[in-house]
């Protein structure tokens, strides 16, 4: 008879014991896998992002190009077979505008083709329209229609008010002005904003006359042609059109069901609108269309996520995340079971990084795990980890930047990707004349909609919602609010400064707490908008701020290149 010692069975005993212990990794082995090669080996993305940047282009909130893009998302989700997909209505506009082409030259003394743009929802100029260009006179007295009836005026710095008001009532053909935003790297740079809040007017109160921004280097030329007294005669066509009868504003919202909890939920999303000036491709085509890039991987390879996954475009992150607030707003109710959001903003360089708390960090970890056992990075010669989950204190941001914001805000736990590659977002690409197609680097782009993928679905599996501790949600401004704030290095409260960081811009100023910016290169700011644009409006290499303190007021400056561009969706 065999005798087995109690002890020699302890291995067989214990070993199923282990097993049973050994948490379940949020995606399987094989259905990662085929995430990795359905995202890296059959990507979708660049068509996406070649569709939307080429047969739409441009997609300003509040334009016909916007609405077409959301139609257009919309049949793209169904045709991967999303289960559902909806438009989702966050507001109405009195006004729809449109730009179409934009064309300038000087005709004498010289022949000179010129770069021109304008801001959104300014006036068209009605067919080419030729002229003599006269500078801006200084006084209201030497206005009259002699001096600038049919003639194009000319300016670098913004004349006031009132002169602006004596020359358009006296028959001018419109304002040409040096962009603003070149500097030593990208001399011909050219960006050009706008404010949405015309497009609440009636029709009847809308700008009339176009207001050109000209290239600065060929500004300069034209600029030294009136210096020498000579007859500057150029023609402009600005095809802007306003449009009455309203515009809806959408937000497109798709859904892969979950399987076990489908009232929580994870939302991948990017915005979906743009500025005018160019294709839109990295502001924020790349994101926009990475996230319908993630929702095609999930569907092909048949995902049943535990948790629903939302994937949400949103409209109006231009003009102050509007889109994706009225979306936190009227779904507030639902927020305490959103268990994350991922967002893809700035551009095209591919997702190596999040920051989370050390206890979403335990929980993510299996989920990026995943990542950086299946994936390589997307550049070549590039050494170091293809995926960091850093740990910080806390997380936060829900005053501005982009629509993740808006989450964080709300306390729901919400990033936008950390990128990493060679493309120059922020001086290049972010809001400039060369925000097109060519700048969209394909590999980048395969590798964050599988990062995306494989986050999203491996975050809606888990065992629970992510951990909502330390989540410092802020007060919700303004997007411009943020930026300013983040510019000064210091927390506002509109002009009012009600904190001051040591050493940073604002301190380097000389700025105290309950100090108050009044003026930025002379000029009287009415906005925290024109902040951004007076600053990239002057001359030479200081920029000049006007303080207030008590009854009391100062003069600092700050050098251009000290001050970081305006960040943002």
């Amino acid at each position: 008879m065999l005798r087995i010692r109690p002890s020699a069975l302890l291995p067989f005993l214990i070993a199923p014991l282990l097993l049973a212990q050994q948490p379940t990794p949020p995606i399987a082995a094989d259905l990662a896998e085929r995430i990795r090669a359905e995202g890296i080996d059959h990507s979708q993305a660049m068509r996406l992002l070649r569709d939307l940047t080429g047969k739409i282009g441009h997609r300003l909130t509040g334009s016909d190009n916007f609405t077409a893009a959301s139609a257009w998302a919309a049949a793209e989700f169904q045709a991967m077979g999303v289960p559902s997909v909806t438009m989702e209505k966050w507001s109405d506009w009195k006004l729809a505008w449109n730009r179409g082409g934009w064309r300038g030259r000087v005709l004498s003394p010289i022949d000179l083709e010129l770069y021109v743009a304008t801001e959104a929802w300014t006036a068209g100029s009605d067919g080419p329209q030729v002229g003599v260009i006269v500078k801006v006179p200084e006084e209201v007295a030497d206005i009259t229609h002699k001096s600038v009836g049919g003639k194009w005026l000319y300016f670098s710095k913004r004349p006031g008010k009132e002169v602006r008001q004596a020359c358009e009532a006296s028959g001018m053909l419109g304002w040409v002005y040096r962009a603003g935003d070149p500097d030593k790297t990208f001399p011909n740079r050219v960006r050009v904003f706008g404010d949405h809040r015309t497009a609440m007017r009636p029709l009847a109160d809308v700008p009339t006359l176009p207001e050109i921004a000209v290239r600065a280097d060929q500004a300069d030329q034209i600029a030294a042609l009136l210096d020498e007294n000579k007859v500057v005669t150029a023609s402009f066509e600005i095809d802007n059109r306003f449009r009455d009868g309203g515009i809806p504003l959408y937000n497109v919202i798709a859904e892969i069901p979950g399987s076990e909890l489908p009232e929580q939920v994870v939302i991948v999303c990017g915005h979906l609108d743009s500025w005018h000036q160019a294709q839109g491709t990295t502001d924020n085509g790349t994101g926009a269309t990475s996230t319908m890039e993630v929702a095609r991987i999930l569907m092909a390879v048949g995902a049943k996520p535990k948790r629903t996954i939302r994937f949400c475009l949103w409209g109006g992150e231009e003009q102050g995340l509007l889109g994706s607030i009225a979306y936190v707003q009227r779904h507030r109710t639902e927020m305490e079971r959103v268990s994350a959001v991922f967002n893809h903003d700035t551009g095209t360089n591919w997702a190596q990084a999040l920051s989370v708390t050390a206890a979403q960090h335990e929980q993510l970890a299996p989920v990026f795990d995943i990542v950086t056992r299946l994936l390589t990075p997307p550049e070549r010669g590039y050494d170091g980890d293809v995926f960091t989950l850093n740990k910080v204190d806390s997380i936060g941001g829900g005053m501005g930047g982009s629509d993740h914001a808006s989450f964080l805000a709300a306390g729901v736990p919400a990033w936008s990707w950390s990128l990493k590659g060679r493309s120059n977002y922020f001086q290049h690409t972010w809001h400039t004349q060369w925000d097109t197609i060519d700048v969209a680097v394909e590999a980048y782009q395969r590798h964050t909609a599988t990062v995306v993928a494989l986050a999203a679905l491996g975050t809606a599996n888990l065992e629970s919602l992510l951990d909502r501790q330390n989540i410092n949600t802020g007060r919700r401004t303004g997007q411009s609010t943020a930026f300013a704030a983040a510019w000064f290095e210091a927390e506002m409260d509109g002009f009012k400064f009600t904190s001051v960081k040591a050493e940073g811009r604002a301190a380097r100023l000389g700025v105290q707490k309950d100090d108050v910016l009044i003026k930025v290169d002379g000029r009287e700011v009415e906005s925290l908008r024109q902040i951004f644009q007076f600053a990239r409006e002057t001359e030479g290499d200081l920029v000049k701020f006007t303080f207030r303190r008590g009854e009391l007021t100062f003069e600092s400056a700050l050098k251009k290149d000290d001050l970081p561009p305006r960040r943002g969706g």
